[in-house]
């Protein structure tokens, strides 16, 4: 007659692992809040920003992101001179398609932020979640003058969103 004793820890922890059980329960983590920037097509302005304010809360050990949307895609890329531009910031936005903003993307963000747009009808913001960005200049014309108007709103966006 063969006798099986289970009494080793790993025996019992390969168990566990292979009926789905777990030894410890840990809590889901909330999702960090979130930042929608829209601009009119999605690929631009809230591109620029999106990637600045993800890079510039990192940077400040900050837990939340943002989304880039379009109140009105008109295409399914990036402009080959904004994503070359955005790759000497070291940002790489091969793989970005833009999307249009949704009544779902508002109503989960802590903040809305549209850049020289306005929301879709039937994606209303509250007040207070809502800023507008309508002084910042045209990519296509002025990188630079885009890119630094973005910056300067966005490091103004997270010291408000950290002292809150």
């Amino acid at each position: 007659m063969f006798t099986f004793r289970i009494s080793s820890l790993p025996f019992v922890l390969l168990l566990l692992c292979l009926c789905g059980c777990s030894p410890r329960k840990q809590a889901a983590e909330p999702p960090a809040p979130q930042v929608v920037f829209v601009c009119e097509h999605g690929n631009v302005k809230s591109l620029m920003a999106a990637s600045y304010f993800n890079a510039m809360a990192k940077e400040r050990g900050l837990p939340v992101r943002a989304i880039s949307r379009g109140s009105a895609p008109d295409s399914n890329t990036v402009p080959p001179a904004i994503a070359q531009h955005l790759r000497t910031e070291g940002f790489d936005v091969s793989g970005f398609h833009p999307t249009a903003v949704s009544g779902s993307d508002v109503s989960s963000s802590q903040k809305v932020v549209t850049i020289g747009t306005a929301l879709p009808a039937g994606t209303k913001s509250s007040d207070y979640r809502l800023e507008e960005w309508n002084d910042v200049p045209a990519a296509s014309l002025d990188y630079d003058g885009t890119s630094q108007s973005l910056k300067g709103h966005v490091k103004a966006l997270l010291d408000d969103m950290s002292r809150h």
